[in-house]
């Protein structure tokens, strides 16, 4: 049988020309990127070094929050 793979949100907010990432999962586990493609693996790398795990140990779930302006737009227009 197959194990399942814990998972852990990358929540992913604007903050001038980065995007700053949190894992709520675990307290005080913090990064940054540039574009929001490479969140991913900057989530994945400071969640390996705070557990002391692998990389692939986990899954990453990325979930971009937008400003709530936006985020009515977006759904004004679905």
């Amino acid at each position: 049988m197959v194990e399942k793979l814990k998972t852990y949100t990358a929540r992913c907010r604007r903050s001038g020309d980065w995007w700053a990432i949190s894992v709520p999962e675990l307290k005080g586990v913090n990064t940054q990127a540039r574009r929001l493609e490479k969140a991913e693996a900057m989530a994945r790398d400071a969640i390996a070094l705070f557990l002391d795990v692998p990389t692939d140990s986990f899954e990453v779930k990325v979930e971009p929050v937008l400003p709530g302006e936006l985020q009515k737009k977006i759904g004004r227009a679905r």
